[in-house]
């Protein structure tokens, strides 16, 4: 089942012959090409096939099917009739036009028939009986496609491909649509004959197509196993994230394919019990984000001392014990603020009540930093983190003539994709002080450059987020990686 986790077939759905040459050109490392001729391109498939040396599958998807072809039945048997004479690899027939196409068809003598099915519902009760139909038939490859319209619906996915696992079936089995993206990489890993793949964005032949370089470069899928322990974001929204990227180029580095492996993904939720009654068997740790940091708490069986002392958690692993909990924010926040003590005899504001300002207030007591003042929008919420910690709230009218040394920004406001936000608290930025926004993407936020421009010291969330992420990898895969090779991670993956 291993050997095929990092087959790759790259789908191209061509307007002509010369770009069916191009792409194939531009991607050497590939050795199997869907092509969708659903535009009817003349190509002379021998000829391609000589020349190239790769494998090809080649369909017609009309659009009652989700392809572009609007032709007729009769043209679509043309085409597999052309390429099963020349000997292509594969044709790939719909299940319900295979009576119609099969029979007008030649012999199958050097190519390979798959047979699939494409539906847009993600209703089991409806899926199932189309699957035992589809595993009925006689074919060499059986691809089942559904759309995906919960997270869920991933889980559906890794089911149905036990199933054909249990039929003795080579089969390539996943869910369309973002919210299923996740079976693609799932299903390599469970073992889909191939993983298919787009040229690149704006040319994907699929909703939630990840892109080559997605696969190879980003999520490294060749270099898993069956064996390879899942992780992921928990949160919602998740897609401003940069996580992903940077946890598996670490684990590129770390482990570079070895029998110790990881493979990082996104986990939307907005229900963090419902994540864990479904997935709990499936992840081996997680990141907690927004809005799920202190929602998580009565779900972990071990809490350490920083997420008993800030209330919240950012970080869950599976132990002995269950899930453990840990809040690497706090430690990137005490790491921070250490450096910057001895400047800070005013002590400092912090922005916004949700889970980041409590470690941020929880960092800054352990450091005993005061006096410690509180403002948000919530005036209930931050009356009551006031009353909780024993530090003052202040509405922003009230907080404008404060004295403070440092001001820590921790709402998401000025995060990706709404950079020109700017959160309350702007005329706190003075001369001298030291201010902290935890956002990291974008690295310098609005809130930054206008404190920068009012002569602060300015502070990139991006330095928390390194040292957090050091942390957390450690807890995830149980090997220690330096802020030096985080930092150095972050930057390649922001350019690349």
């Amino acid at each position: 089942m291993s050997s095929n986790i990092g087959n790759i077939c790259l789908s191209l759905l061509p307007e002509n012959e010369t770009q069916v040459y191009e792409w194939v050109e531009q991607h050497p490392e590939v050795t199997l090409f869907e092509l969708r001729l659903d535009f009817l391109p003349e190509v002379d498939f021998k000829q391609l096939k000589q020349r190239t040396g790769k494998q090809f599958i080649v369909t017609v998807r009309p659009q009652d099917e989700g392809g572009k072809f609007s032709g007729t039945v009769e043209q679509r048997i043309a085409v597999f009739n052309q390429a099963i004479q020349a000997g292509i690899d594969y044709v790939d027939i719909e299940l319900r036009h295979k009576d119609e196409i099969l029979p007008r068809l030649p012999e199958f003598t050097n190519t390979q028939l798959i047979l699939s099915v494409h539906s847009t519902s993600n209703n089991p009760e409806v899926l199932e009986p189309l699957l035992e139909q589809l595993l009925s038939e006689t074919a060499d490859v059986y691809k089942f496609i559904f759309t995906a319209k919960t997270l869920n619906d991933v889980l559906l996915a890794r089911r149905f491909i036990d199933k054909a696992r249990e039929a003795g079936k080579r089969f390539v089995i996943h869910a369309m649509g973002e919210l299923g993206a996740n079976s693609r990489l799932f299903g390599a890993l469970q073992g889909n004959e191939w993983t298919y793949a787009a040229v690149q964005h704006a040319h994907e032949t699929a909703d939630g197509q990840f892109t080559i370089q997605n696969l190879r470069h980003h999520f490294y899928i060749h270099e898993k196993s069956p064996q390879t322990k899942i992780l992921g974001l928990v949160g919602y929204p998740t897609r401003q994230s940069k996580g992903w990227r940077l946890h598996n180029f670490l684990i590129h580095q770390k482990f570079n394919g070895g029998d110790k492996n990881f493979l990082y993904v996104n986990f939307p939720t907005q229900d963090v019990k419902t994540f864990l009654e479904n997935w709990g068997e499936v992840v081996h740790g997680f990141s907690v984000t927004i809005p799920h940091k202190e929602a998580i708490l009565p779900f972990l069986d071990k809490r350490s001392i920083g997420v008993k002392i800030s209330g919240v958690c950012n970080t869950v692993v599976k132990c002995p014990e269950g899930w453990c909990g840990y809040n690497t924010d706090l430690y990137a926040l005490e790491t921070i603020i250490k450096q910057h003590k001895a400047s800070l005899e005013h002590g400092a504001v912090v922005i916004g009540t949700g889970g980041t300002a409590r470690s941020a207030i929880a960092a800054l007591r352990r450091l005993e930093v005061y006096p410690i003042m509180i403002t948000g929008r919530n005036q209930e919420k931050g009356a009551q983190l006031a009353k909780l910690f024993g530090v003052d709230y202040m509405n922003y009218n009230e907080i404008i003539g404060v004295n403070a040394s440092l001001i820590i920004q921790t709402t998401p406001v000025g995060m990706i994709p709404n950079i020109n936000d700017v959160p309350p608290g702007i005329e706190l930025l003075k001369r001298g002080r030291i201010v902290l926004d935890v956002i990291y993407n974008p690295a310098e936020t609005r809130f930054l450059k206008h404190a920068k421009a009012k002569g602060c010291i300015t502070i990139s969330g991006v330095d928390m987020f390194v040292l957090q992420a050091a942390k957390q990898f450690e807890l995830f895969t149980g090997t220690s990686v330096s802020v030096l090779e985080v930092r150095e991670a972050f930057n390649r993956i922001s350019v690349v």
